[in-house]
């Protein structure tokens, strides 16, 4: 778990309000053209995992072995050559899935702090990844307005915002870097947030900020996690997920100086 990430979503305050008649509240959205009962996406690493059933989970490509229906899977291919990418980019679409993530959070792991090899993409890398796709490519580990640019001028169609890649950097944690990332981005390419979650109250405060769905790294339940954000939607009165704005919340960022 980003200790950083956490204490940085604390610093963003729910405000209640009571005066008003909303009783109940949706959490609905549709993600690729597939109904989801709400805007959270697990993150499934382990192979063998029991994948929460009618959510769209982002998993690992190397856990995905022996798996039938794909339908609701988005696999995660980390950062690698071109020519051990394509292959497996090819292989995998030809299987029928919604979408493919590459993940490069795992950057972070390489010399000297970790044993992972340094395989960045440019933009042409990542139009020629997406061509051979022939379906959604999205980029999981985005960490600034830049290069949330280059995936949308190489023509994919999601990013996910995560902090992982600038951990040893000691860069800024999801939520401080979301907002100024979908400025940037926003309405010319989809953008999510990405992290580790304690609850719904946590995925709340992701979507004030602008995040269109979390992809959430943690082991509670689908179920769970769903209704606390529907609690929390209650006492902030917000009926559907499109009422969730920064005016529910109050943030470091709207202090009088």
């Amino acid at each position: 778990m980003l200790d950083r990430d956490i204490a940085a979503l604390e610093s963003y305050q729910l405000i209640a309000r009571v005066l008003h008649d909303v009783h109940e509240v949706s959490t609905q959205t549709q993600i690729l053209g597939l109904a989801l009962s709400a805007p959270i996406m697990p993150l499934v690493e382990t192979k063998g995992s029991r994948l929460e059933p009618n959510a769209l989970s982002l998993i690992d490509a190397d856990a995905l072995e022996g798996s039938d229906s794909l339908e609701r899977v988005i696999p995660l291919l980390k950062s690698d050559k071109m020519g051990n990418l394509m292959p497996k980019v090819r292989k995998l679409s030809a299987r029928g899935i919604p979408a493919l993530a590459l993940d490069f959070t795992q950057l972070a792991e390489t010399p000297p702090f970790g044993t992972a090899v340094w395989k960045p993409k440019t933009r042409e890398d990542l139009a020629e990844l997406r061509a051979a796709a022939g379906c959604p490519l999205w980029l999981y580990g985005i960490t600034s307005p830049s290069d949330a640019v280059v995936a949308m001028e190489a023509g994919l169609e999601a990013i996910v915002v995560h902090s992982g890649a600038g951990y040893y950097l000691e860069g800024p944690a999801t939520i401080e870097i979301f907002p100024e990332v979908f400025d940037t981005v926003a309405g010319m390419i989809e953008v999510y947030a990405g992290g580790p979650v304690r609850n719904g109250v946590d995925i709340f405060r992701y979507l004030a900020v602008g995040a269109e769905a979390v992809v959430v790294d943690t082991d509670r339940p689908l179920l769970n996690l769903q209704a606390e954000l529907e609690y929390a939607m209650r006492l902030t009165a917000c009926e559907t997920l499109a009422d969730i704005s920064y005016e529910a919340i109050f943030a470091p960022m709207f202090e009088e100086i």
